[in-house]
């Protein structure tokens, strides 16, 4: 009898670890996305306009994760691109409801990759001319909008590993371009196994530019994610899918001072070489390994998704004009008082007369924020950024400098210091691209420069304006705090 009893607790006892393992669900996917080079020009994004790519070197993919957690169902998609803006987003979101209407929400961000297809139009053969294909661009949204849908489909019950690192290669392996020099090192990943120990996806959380095969190279390439992704897919991790974090200021794998020596030659592997962007990408797989290996198994019960769309201002002129002259084709509209507005005036510009411009006070962006929860706890979070956020706007260490342009601003709040778990996860880049998000404090676009520099940082001009990161910052705040 006593037998009997201890094997019907033992059989309870399963029963209801079972069921709570059976809480949280997961499904992956992924598709190629490569453009089709030899049907017409394509126009590569990043470093300047009128690079043509001519070949490919390995294929852009989007990878999607789907999580569901109780009645909700997260997706999860990274693609590799430059970004998407927010307008492309809400499509793709539309198609996936068609498709999985069992959907909460689906988040969109762009690993930011320079070897890929100009997706915003800002590097056509001028300037003024948009490099977008709408053809293209109209599969794109179709196929990750698919890949998406496929992931919630294939959902079996899941086993969530989270883990995070701070080893010092992380922070090596990122050069900052300006000060006040602060990094953002930190990896963080999520495993998803099947009850039996499959793999079903890896996700990973770290940040830097893409950008290391410079702007030279005409061939199509994922850069470094793509070696991340294929060392922790030929590992056992299954499905890889890489978010790219706080990449402002300017975070990227370039300069002398990312020094990986290749163990096949003994020297220093150089900048604008396959062989750097591999290294890079296969270090970052092996600390994901390491990562894992102290990594705790969670058994979230429930997920609290929530979502502000907001109006930030707009300020740059350069994006105001490529408005007006369609390089975005229809995307990215102004808006007034939360109402678009499709004005068009004339302005004088120093050096190129009197051009159209958009006259909208602001942009539309969102963001978001998901909370992970067992047993009452918040054991791992997401917070989305629509663009490229300066380290010290999440870490913390903003600074004031002689030349700001506004020397007394207040600090935006730093984001990790708010949120309330182990495992932070930054998505940048997530659901729109509105360029560098600077700390008003440090924004200086006219002379003289911070710190008496002869030249002017690098940023400004690739940013909506100084109060986007006040905008997101505390939108953030407010969502996390549940506001």
């Amino acid at each position: 009898m006593k037998k009997r009893l201890i094997g019907i607790l033992l059989f309870l006892l399963w029963s209801a670890t079972s069921a709570m393992g059976a809480d949280l669900r997961a499904g992956a996917a992924k598709a190629a996305i490569t453009p089709d080079v030899k049907a017409g020009s394509v126009y590569m994004a990043g470093f300047g306009n009128n690079r043509v790519a001519t070949g490919v070197h390995d294929d852009l993919y989007v990878r999607c994760l789907a999580l569901g957690v109780g009645q909700q169902t997260l997706a999860m998609c990274s693609v590799d691109l430059i970004g998407l803006f927010y307008d492309d987003v809400l499509k793709i979101r539309e198609k996936v409801k068609a498709q999985a209407p069992e959907l909460a929400h689906l988040i969109v961000a762009s690993t930011h990759v320079h070897e890929g297809p100009d997706t915003m139009g800002l590097w056509g053969p001028t300037p003024f001319q948009s490099g977008m294909d709408e053809h293209y661009m109209d599969w794109l949204d179709e196929r990750i909008a698919t890949t998406a849908a496929q992931a919630i489909h294939a959902m079996q019950n899941a086993r969530l590993t989270l883990a995070r690192d701070d080893h010092p290669l992380l922070a090596l392996l990122q050069s900052d371009g300006r000060p006040p020099y602060v990094k953002d090192p930190y990896l963080f990943v999520m495993r998803l196994d099947a009850p039996g120990g499959a793999p079903i996806a890896t996700l990973i959380n770290w940040s830097d530019h893409p950008e290391t095969l410079g702007g030279k190279n005409t061939e199509i390439t994922a850069d470094y994610p793509h070696w991340l992704c294929q060392y922790v897919e030929d590992h056992g991790g299954g499905t890889a899918v890489f978010f790219n974090g706080s990449i402002g200021g300017l975070l990227s794998t370039l300069g002398n001072d990312v020094a990986l020596q290749d163990p096949e030659t003994g020297e220093v592997a150089r900048d604008d070489t396959w062989r750097k962007a591999e290294l890079v990408g296969n270090a970052l797989g092996m600390l994901v390994e390491r990562a894992l290996k102290s990594g705790e198994v969670v058994e979230p019960d429930s997920v609290v998704i929530r979502k502000a769309v907001v109006y930030p201002p707009m300020h740059n002129d350069h994006f105001r004009v490529g408005g007006a002259f369609g390089i975005y084709k229809g995307r990215k509209s102004l808006f007034t008082d939360d109402k678009p507005v499709a004005t068009i005036a004339e302005k004088e510009f120093p050096g190129y007369g009197k051009l159209k411009y958009a006259t909208g006070q602001d942009v539309q962006t969102e963001l978001d924020y998901v909370a992970f929860r067992s047993q009452g706890k918040i054991v791992a979070e997401i917070a989305t950024v629509p663009g490229e956020i300066y380290p010290e706007l999440v870490n913390g260490g903003v600074t004031r400098f002689p030349g700001a342009d506004f020397p007394d601003a207040p600090f935006e709040p730093a984001i990790r210091e708010h949120l309330k778990s182990r495992y932070q996860f930054i998505f940048g880049l997530a659901n729109d691209e509105l360029g560098y998000i600077i700390p008003k404090a440090e924004w200086d676009d006219q002379p003289p420069w911070l710190l008496n520099r002869k030249n002017r940082w690098y940023g400004e001009i690739n940013s909506a304006g100084p109060d986007i990161a006040g905008a997101v910052t505390h939108g953030l705040v407010n969502l996390i705090e549940g506001k």
